[in-house]
């Protein structure tokens, strides 16, 4: 009977531990080539900066995150496919009391051959900033 007893408390904190997750795990299954983050540096509150992060370099069926961050809480980023068969999936936005985050998170698909582009604008009341960032195929061995 003890035997049985100890048994079932085991499964139970077992099933406990490994039903359980948590933001870092979320974080660690991210690609490697993936971003969360840039780091705006130094700047005014009466000028217009953006930061942008993420990879060059993708292969088929990859899915990355790329991050930008905009000196301003209430804006407007929005991402747009310029080219490549790429596609957004997914876009989540956070503000703190100066700063607007957005990561977008991409999936190339299984055609995608390199050249895919796409396109981040920032844009509030001081104004606005926008750049591409092109990602080409890896090139594997």
């Amino acid at each position: 009977m003890k035997k049985s007893i100890n048994l079932l408390l085991l499964i139970v904190i077992a099933t406990f531990q490994f039903s359980c997750s948590s933001d870092d795990d979320n974080e660690s299954s991210l690609n490697p080539k993936s971003f969360t983050s840039c780091d705006l540096g130094d700047f005014s509150t009466t000028s217009t900066k953006v930061c942008f992060n993420g990879t060059d370099f993708a292969l088929p069926n990859e899915t990355i995150t790329f991050a930008t961050e905009f000196n301003a809480r209430v804006a407007t980023i929005t991402w747009t496919i310029e080219s490549g068969s790429i596609e957004i999936i997914n876009i989540e936005e956070s503000a703190t009391d100066s700063t607007l985050k957005s990561i977008a998170t991409i999936k190339f698909n299984s055609d995608f051959n390199g050249g895919a582009a796409f396109k981040v604008k920032a844009k509030d009341s001081k104004g606005s900033a926008e750049f591409t960032h092109i990602v080409s195929l890896e090139e594997t061995n």
